[in-house]
């Protein structure tokens, strides 16, 4: 096939079109045998093959181009077996808003980085893109909440469980608040016919959705300030008595200041990466209770590219190394 050609989508030589009646593709470039090939819809279900690459998006690959490229599950699962049309809109939210939290997690360090050309005005910028990126997670968790509920109208479950299939609330809190109250298993599963494993999946993220909720609603609806932010020769501190950060006991001795300040990034991280963790999981539980379509593009796998991937990667896995020490101390694997 000629560089140019006219083509339909049949003839794109990676997908498998046999399960795609009602579902849309994530990306049509593709990163093969050390080259990039990518296809560019001209409408009337026509494409045109055209020689390009990523610079922030989304590929197919055997692996990745760059080490820095990201695969996650979630978004490798909904592109290839789950992208129905029904939940197209909130997933291509989704997808930005991890762009979005990239980049800012990126801007706070360059703000420290160039911190002498602000004079002191940098803890205020820095204030502004915690709010930031509370709201964002905020927001990523009902996306997320908004595909379950489309999917769970949409899908058969492989088996009926203690009552039929209700629906789901579009909001995660709805999910998780009843009648005053923290839900339950009993409710989860008797309010809406929910699998065992489904039910088990919000309560998992109970006291996570909470916490976040719970500082972006003070901050949005109730007037509340960010506690002040301080500057060290490595990045900046806060103080680790103060909410939001007082229930994440993430941090190394080392770490702990006589003053009680300590480093924010790894708490920005872990909130970042906490989220990121819901989306894998949601996708981990999906498979054990419901019967998907076979891949749209077998033997590869999606990957994600954006502009400060570098910094994400080194923020995200410092993040998943505190969460996993923590796990095994209070003895889980």
């Amino acid at each position: 096939m000629a560089m140019g050609s006219i083509v339909g989508l049949n003839e794109i030589p990676f997908f498998d079109l046999s399960e795609a009646t009602g579902r849309f593709f994530s990306s049509a470039m593709f990163y093969d045998a050390g080259d990039w090939r990518m296809w560019m819809s001209i409408g009337e279900g026509k494409f045109i093959e055209t020689k390009a690459w990523p610079a922030e998006g989304f590929y197919y690959g055997r692996h990745a181009e760059l080490k820095t490229d990201l695969h996650l599950h979630f978004l490798d699962f909904i592109a290839q077996r789950a992208s129905y049309l029904e939940i197209q809109k909130p997933l291509m939210g989704l997808r930005d808003d991890f762009f979005n939290v990239s980049a800012s997690l990126a801007k706070i360090s360059h703000i420290h980085a160039t911190k002498a050309s602000l004079g002191s005005g940098d803890g205020r910028m820095v204030i502004t893109e915690i709010e930031y990126l509370f709201s964002v997670c905020r927001s990523m968790m009902d996306l997320l909440q908004e595909i379950a509920a489309k999917l769970w109208e949409m899908i058969e479950l492989l088996e009926t469980f203690v009552s039929p299939k209700k629906k789901l609330r579009k909001s995660f809190g709805d999910m998780i608040w009843y009648e005053g109250r923290r839900t339950t298993l009993h409710d989860l599963q008797y309010r809406f016919g929910l699998p065992p494993v489904w039910a088990d999946f919000y309560l998992q993220h109970i006291d996570f959705f909470l916490l976040v909720k719970s500082f972006r609603d003070n901050i949005i609806h109730n007037g509340s300030q960010v506690q002040t932010i301080f500057s060290s020769d490595d990045g900046y501190l806060v103080n680790s008595s103060l909410k939001p950060f007082d229930q994440m006991d993430i941090w190394t001795e080392n770490e702990k200041n006589a003053n009680i300040l300590v480093p924010l990034m790894p708490a920005l991280g872990m909130v970042v990466y906490r989220t990121i963790l819901m989306c894998e999981e949601f996708t981990v539980m999906l498979e054990k209770c419901i019967r998907f379509p076979k891949p749209l593009v077998p033997d590869m796998k999606l990957y994600m590219r954006g502009f400060f991937d570098e910094h994400f990667a080194q923020v995200i896995g410092d993040a998943e190394e505190r969460f996993c020490l923590k796990r095994e101390a209070k003895g889980f694997k």
